[in-house]
């Protein structure tokens, strides 16, 4: 881009020249949009180099939910070779920089967990409030991901997932979920163990005050977010008040 502008404002500079001839005014007009531009390329050549943009920093909230997804997964995997599925919401619910905070909360486990898993990332399509197209959408994902060891969701699950569960469906890999709408769709699949975990926000929790956070992941967690287990689904269920 600054090499196309750099050109565009020889080119009128060039024009100006060549119109002077013709029409003085004119022509030192051209010559002076033309300088400007020349001016301002190389201002903006200047400012890239002596005050580079800085990369963004993951979100450290986002990263402490992967962390703890990746860890307890790690902990059923014990040492498998595969893939694991990571399954985003559609763009317009999730930015790209989101998405990105919550993959690289996950891998940094998996460097440490032995093994060789390699993530696979796929994005709903389609995916809304309405049940049925959450449902539709999810269906379409996992047709994707037949030879998975495992799936992960970051949309939570919709009403109605347990269907997809039913005889004459493909089998579906074991699930772990981050339900950050605090639903309990989840509730009947993680008792029967087909979600093997699911982490929601904490009650009562400010955004604001949890964007602030600091610390090592672990420690982001435990105040910012509640896993629910096979062992604990009924518990954590009743601590959302929706059992």
């Amino acid at each position: 881009m600054p090499f196309l502008l750099l050109l565009a404002a020889l080119v009128v500079s060039a024009v100006g020249v060549w119109l002077s001839r013709r029409s003085r005014v004119l022509g030192q007009v051209m010559i002076a949009l033309g300088g400007l531009g020349l001016i301002g390329v190389l201002a903006f050549q200047v400012r890239q180099n002596l005050f580079p943009p800085q990369p963004k920093m993951p979100n450290r909230c986002n990263m402490a939910v992967s962390v703890s997804l990746a860890n307890y997964l790690l902990g059923d995997l014990a040492g498998q070779s595969g893939t694991v599925v990571l399954v985003f919401p559609p763009r317009r619910l999730m930015d790209a920089d989101t998405e990105q905070s919550y993959e690289e909360g996950f891998v940094l486990p998996l460097r440490h967990g032995g093994g060789k898993l390699h993530l696979k990332a796929l994005r709903l399509e389609g995916a809304s409030r309405d049940a049925r197209q959450g449902l539709s959408a999810f269906k379409q994902a996992l047709a994707q991901t037949q030879e998975a060891l495992a799936i992960v969701s970051y949309a939570g699950v919709p009403s109605g997932f347990e269907t997809l569960f039913s005889a004459g469906e493909p089998k579906i890999a074991p699930l772990y979920v981050f339900d950050p709408e605090s639903t309990t769709n989840w509730l009947s699949l993680l008792k029967q163990g087909r979600i093997r975990a699911v982490i929601l926000p904490r009650p009562g929790i400010n955004p604001v005050t949890a964007a602030a956070l600091a610390g090592p992941p672990g420690e982001i967690f435990d105040q910012l977010y509640l896993l629910a287990t096979p062992a604990t689904a009924d518990q954590i269920a009743a601590q959302l008040g929706k059992r």
